[in-house]
């Protein structure tokens, strides 16, 4: 049986595992405690007393961990969250509270407010394909459906072949269309009820003959099973840099146009990609079906709504695709029309070798409406190498600076570095290097009921051996990033630091 072994994560800091506000931290208490030392010489003990609390202080909060992030990663979450309470953008209006109602723009809040539809016809001059432009960005993002088989009951050959093509993909994902503008992509497994009841509707319209009791007994397991089925959908969002194909969008016209159409040829060659790994496709989605992904994700309770209209009326109209009212709730949750959310961060994949079907449980035995989300960037090749090389080098000083103090080394220690290593060989043997973030996004009608499917959610990822945490004082973003398919949630990368 195939297994797969994931590198701990990191921790190794600026200097000897800890990070520059840690030590700035460390150096503040330090320079506490000699200027309580000189006052207390001098007589002033109240003074004294007061600076020796503040060094105790700033070195306690300079080593401690809360709920899995050090107190130091909390201060600039923390700021954030209270800065926008003062000027109250902890809360959004849209539809008929909008600024310009009724418009056609796209009024989505937080970190996707900036995405405007871009007008696109696919090759055939009739299919509509929905792209979101985020102008100030520079970036294009589509979001293709996608329609895979059972991975769980294939063959182990079949699943061997599968997960192999699959990797070509991603190797092709991140050298040739990293190269042609692509700037990162999601894929975004949602779990909804099933209230058109799909499995019914199928019944009906295949049946052959419907007095035979097969046919009855059918028909009543799936109208019987109506209300605790669930639907799972799977997109692949792609996002396109636009500075990147400047070139090609010039040659094009430099217009709206322009754009459009050379990212529609970009989106065939991924789609293409995507077929010859074995998975199959529906499409990509148009602007009237984009726009009910994003709205049925804001609004739970309109899902049906959506489900049970027509061929003629399907979808939601791309203007109303956001929420009518959000907010976040305390630190924990987010507030969206009909739902309440909240989104984990995984921050840690398993430790013990995991089979090839390791997620099985995530996608399966769990209730209620999810969203799990994989978002990854490609590194590139040149960029990947210098982040390769300053690891080893920074791991070999810090290796000879323990040696030197006759500190211990942990094992976590030696599997980093051995990590490190595997990387390293994987790149030189052609492998393409990713930045990705794994956010899990439960939504419930109720926070009575949103926090029984968080403990759900939290006790199958403990059995699978990931770690998560809530992403406190910044569920906004969290659902943005989780919940809908727009390939967000990722900081930039700056510099050479990969």
């Amino acid at each position: 049986m195939t297994q797969f072994q994931f590198p701990p994560r990191s921790t190794r800091g600026s200097i000897m595992g800890f990070s520059w506000g840690q030590i700035g931290m460390a150096v503040a208490g330090v320079i506490c405690l000699v200027i309580a030392a000189n006052l207390l010489a001098a007589g002033c003990q109240g003074t004294a007393g007061g600076m020796l609390l503040a060094a105790l202080v700033l070195l306690t909060v300079g080593l401690l961990r809360l709920r899995g992030r050090r107190v130091t990663e909390w201060a600039p979450i923390i700021a954030g969250a209270l800065t926008q309470r003062a000027v109250r953008q902890d809360r959004y209006r849209g539809g008929v509270f909008a600024a310009t109602p009724g418009s056609t723009h796209l009024h989505l809040p937080g970190p996707a407010a900036g995405y405007r539809w871009l007008p696109a016809v696919a090759a055939d001059g009739l299919t509509e394909v929905g792209l979101l432009h985020h102008r100030r960005e520079n970036t294009v993002t589509a979001a293709l459906l996608c329609a895979g088989s059972n991975l769980v009951l294939a063959d182990m050959s079949v699943q061997q072949q599968r997960l192999s093509a699959w990797a070509d993909v991603l190797n092709l994902l991140g050298t040739e269309y990293a190269d042609g503008g692509l700037a990162r992509w999601a894929l975004t497994a949602r779990a909804v009820p099933d209230a058109g009841n799909r499995a019914q509707r199928y019944l009906v319209q295949a049946a052959v003959d419907t007095d035979t009791p097969a046919y009855r007994s059918l028909a009543e397991l799936t109208a019987g099973a109506a209300p605790s089925t669930q639907r799972h959908e799977v997109y692949l969002s792609v996002v396109f840099d636009t500075k990147k194909l400047s070139a090609e969008i010039a040659d094009a016209g430099g217009t709206d146009a322009a754009i459009a159409t050379v990212v529609l040829d970009k989106l065939g060659g991924v789609r293409a990609a995507v077929g010859e790994a074995g998975v199959d496709t529906v499409g990509w989605l148009t602007p009237r079906q984009y726009a009910a992904v994003l709205r049925t994700q804001f609004d739970p309770e309109d899902q049906p709504h959506v489900d049970m209209r027509t061929a003629t009326t399907a979808g939601v109209a791309p203007h109303m695709a956001g929420p009518i009212a959000a907010e976040s709730v305390g630190w924990s949750s987010y507030r969206h029309d009909s739902g309440f959310s909240q989104t984990l961060w995984v921050y840690e994949m398993p430790r013990q070798p995991v089979a090839m079907t390791w997620m099985t449980a995530l996608f399966t035995r769990t209730a209620g409406r999810r969203a799990v989300t994989v978002v990854a960037e490609p590194v590139p090749a040149q960029l990947a190498q210098l982040a390769t090389r300053r690891d080893k080098v920074a791991r070999a000083g810090d290796e000879i600076t323990k040696r030197k103090m006759r500190l211990v080394r942990t094992a976590r220690e030696d599997d980093e570095a051995r990590s490190v290593e595997q990387v390293d060989r994987e790149q030189a043997a052609g492998h393409v290097r990713y930045r990705y973030a794994i956010v899990v996004t439960v939504t419930a009608g109720s926070e009575e009921q949103l926090r029984h499917d968080v403990r759900a959610i939290k006790r199958v990822l403990g059995r699978t051996g990931c770690q998560a945490v809530v992403l406190y004082g910044e569920q906004d973003q969290g659902f943005v990033a989780g919940a809908l398919p727009l390939a967000r949630g990722l900081k930039p990368m700056r510099g050479w630091m990969a």
